[in-house]
């Protein structure tokens, strides 16, 4: 669960490094569920619209993950890359780069890469 607070984290992290593009994942599989989604702040809550979706490879019962144009996106948009189960990554929108704020490796906290040589850690449990 990503709050209201720390998505204004996200959106103020100065980041580990930018990129062109984020290292978006290609293939879907139901165990994994690799996903984009955009997180958007409304009424105090934070809520993933996916940009992302499973389309069958024809002729094949493979996926690849067919993921919507992230240059219409506005500035300082915040995306949420799910590779599988435990390893999440947030990239915030810049000017023509994408930073990475933070990362996380387990279902239940989540490193943001601040200025200086230690991480916020954020636990983001659910109260």
């Amino acid at each position: 669960m990503i709050d209201e607070g720390t998505l204004l984290v996200l959106r103020s992290a100065n980041g580990a490094f930018s990129c062109r593009t984020p290292p978006l994942p290609r293939d879907w599989n139901p165990v994994d569920r690799p996903h984009v989604a955009n997180l958007v702040h409304l009424d105090h809550d934070v809520f993933r619209v996916y940009l992302s979706t499973p389309v069958r490879i024809h002729t094949s019962v493979r996926y690849k993950l067919a993921i919507s144009e992230l240059e219409h996106l506005p500035l300082k948009s915040i995306i949420e890359i799910r590779h599988d189960n435990v390893e999440f990554s947030y990239y915030r929108k810049d000017e023509r780069l994408w930073t990475k704020v933070a990362e996380s490796s387990s279902p239940f906290m989540v490193e943001v890469f601040s200025h200086g040589t230690s991480p916020i850690i954020v636990d983001i449990t659910a109260r």
